[in-house]
C-alpha cells in the first residue's frame, strides 16, 4: 500500500503536468475588468486583456477545490465546456452591497484574475454565492485575442529578493508592494520592506515555513509622503490609489485601483499581495485572493499576519461587535470560511479537532482553553462561532490550532 500511494505522488505532478502543457502555454493571461451593481443587480465587464511572459503559479493545482469565497471564476474550453482552471475570491464589491447607498446606486469596482495562457478558444464564467451561499452564474465573457495586448518588458517592474526559497511555480509567492514613499524616502522603504519581510516568520505556521515562501518587494515610488483618507493626512493621492476611511471606516485601508495595482507588479511572480503603508496610524485590511495592507508599527505587526490570515487563508475576524450591523456573515446559513461556523453544517469543519468531552457550544472557561465552539465571531455575538477562546484572528495571540492547520493546507496547496 505505502509503495503504491509512494508510486501515485510521484505520478501525478507528472500527469498534471502534462495536462499543463496540453491546454497552456507557460505565460500569464491578465484580465481587467470591472465588477459592477447593486442590490439585487450585478454583472462583470471586460477592460482588457493582457499576455504577460512567465505563469508563476502553480501547474498542478489548477482547478481550485477549496470553496473558498464569495466569488468564483472558471476558465472553460468554447468547444466542449471542459473545465480548465478556476479560481475562488472575494471584493470589494460584496462589501459595497451592505452599504445603505448600494440598494438605490450602482457600485463599479476594477477587479484584475490571472490565468495560465490557454492554447484553445475559452471562455470565463463568472459565479457569486446566492442567500443560501451557493456559487451562482452570474456573466459569461469571451477571450477575445483580437483585444489582446502584449506586457512590454520596459513597463515591468524591479523587484527586491527579501526571500528566496525556490522555484515561483513550487512555492507561495508574496509580493510586498509599498504606499506612499517618496524617492527622498528610498533607504527608510527598503529597511521596511526588509522588517515587513522578517514579520511573515515571526509566527507560526509561517514561520515554520520558510523553505516554501518567496518574498519580494517592489520598488515605487509616490510623489507624496503618508496616505490620504485621515483628517490629519497631508497626503492626497498615490499612485496605487491607497487611501484610509474605505466606506467610512476610518481605519480601513483599501484600494479601488485594481489595474494600477497589478500595472505595479507586472513582469513580477506573485500569488499574494500586502501593501505596505507609509504610515504610523493603525490602519489595514485584507480580502481573500484580492490583497492585504499593513500600517508601520514594529510593536503591532500582528497586523500584518492577521490580515494576511484573510488575504490568504480565507480567515474570517473571530471577535464580535455591539454593532447589530456590522455582520457581513449571515447566522442563518453555514458561512464558507473554515474558521466560523453557525453550527447548521458543522460537519467538515474542525469537529475532528474537538476532544469528545467537550460539549458543543463550549462554555468560554478556563476548563476549555482548547478547541471547541465558542459563541460570538464575524461581528455576531450571537449564532455565530470560533474554534477557540482567543487567537490571531482575534487578537494579539497566536493561531489557534484550526487556523494553523488552514493555513498549512494553503501553504501545501501553492506549493505542488
Amino acid at each position: 500500500m505505502k509503495k503504491a500511494f509512494f508510486f501515485f505522488a510521484i505520478l501525478m505532478p507528472i500527469v498534471c503536468s502534462a495536462q499543463f502543457d496540453k491546454y497552456f502555454e507557460n505565460a500569464a493571461l491578465r484580465m481587467d475588468y470591472s465588477h459592477s451593481g447593486r442590490v439585487g443587480i450585478e454583472y462583470f465587464t471586460l477592460e482588457r486583456f493582457l499576455k504577460i511572459p512567465e505563469w508563476a503559479g502553480s501547474k498542478v493545482n489548477l482547478i481550485d477545490t477549496l470553496s473558498l469565497g464569495v466569488h468564483k471564476v472558471e476558465m472553460r474550453e468554447k468547444a466542449t465546456g471542459k473545465l480548465l482552471f478556476s479560481k475562488g475570491y472575494c471584493s470589494l464589491m460584496e462589501e459595497w452591497l451592505t452599504m445603505p447607498e448600494a440598494k438605490n446606486s450602482c457600485g463599479n469596482f476594477q477587479e484584475v484574475m490571472l490565468f495560465p495562457f490557454p492554447k484553445v478558444d475559452v471562455e470565463f464564467w463568472f459565479f457569486t454565492r446566492d442567500e443560501k451561499n451557493e456559487y451562482k452564474l452570474i456573466s459569461k465573457i469571451d477571450f477575445d485575442k483580437s483585444v489582446l495586448e502584449e506586457a512590454k518588458k520596459e513597463d515591468f517592474a524591479k523587484t527586491i529578493t527579501l526571500h528566496k526559497a525556490g522555484k515561483s511555480n513550487k512555492c507561495l509567492d508574496i509580493a510586498i508592494v509599498p504606499a506612499g514613499y517618496t524617492e527622498q524616502e528610498k533607504e527608510k522603504m527598503y529597511k521596511d520592506l526588509e522588517m515587513y519581510a522578517g514579520y511573515f516568520f515571526s509566527k507560526p505556521p509561517f514561520s515554520e515555513a520558510k523553505d516554501k515562501i518567496n518574498i519580494i518587494g517592489i520598488e515605487r515610488f509616490d510623489t507624496e509622503s503618508g496616505l490620504p483618507g485621515l483628517k490629519t493626512s497631508t497626503a492626497t493621492s498615490n499612485g496605487i490609489g491607497v487611501h484610509y476611511n474605505t466606506f467610512g471606516s476610518e481605519r480601513y485601508v483599501m484600494t479601488e485601483q485594481l489595474w494600477a495595482l497589478h500595472d505595479a507588479l507586472l513582469g513580477a511572480s506573485y500569488d499574494q499581495i500586502v501593501i505596505l503603508c507609509n504610515s504610523e496610524v493603525y490602519g489595514g485590511g485584507g480580502i481573500y485572493n484580492f490583497y492585504a495592507t499593513t500600517y508601520l508599527n514594529p510593536q503591532n505587526s500582528f497586523v500584518l499576519i492577521h490580515e494576511f490570515g484573510h488575504s490568504f487563508a480565507g480567515l474570517a475576524d473571530e471577535y464580535s461587535s455591539n454593532d447589530s450591523d456590522a455582520g457581513l456573515v449571515s447566522v442563518e446559513t453555514e458561512p464558507w470560511e473554515r474558521n466560523i461556523t453557525s453550527l447548521k453544517n458543522f460537519k467538515g469543519k474542525w469537529e475532528d479537532m474537538i476532544d469528545k468531552s467537550t460539549p458543543v457550544p463550549t462554555p468560554c472557561t478556563k476548563e476549555y482553553e482548547k478547541v471547541g465552539v465558542f459563541e460570538g465571531a464575524a461581528y455576531q455575538q450571537k449564532g455565530m462561532y470560533r474554534p477557540y477562546q482567543d487567537c490571531l484572528m482575534r487578537s494579539d495571540k497566536p493561531f489557534c490550532p484550526v487556523c494553523s492547520r488552514e493555513i498549512e493546507r494553503m501553504i501545501e496547496y501553492h506549493c505542488r
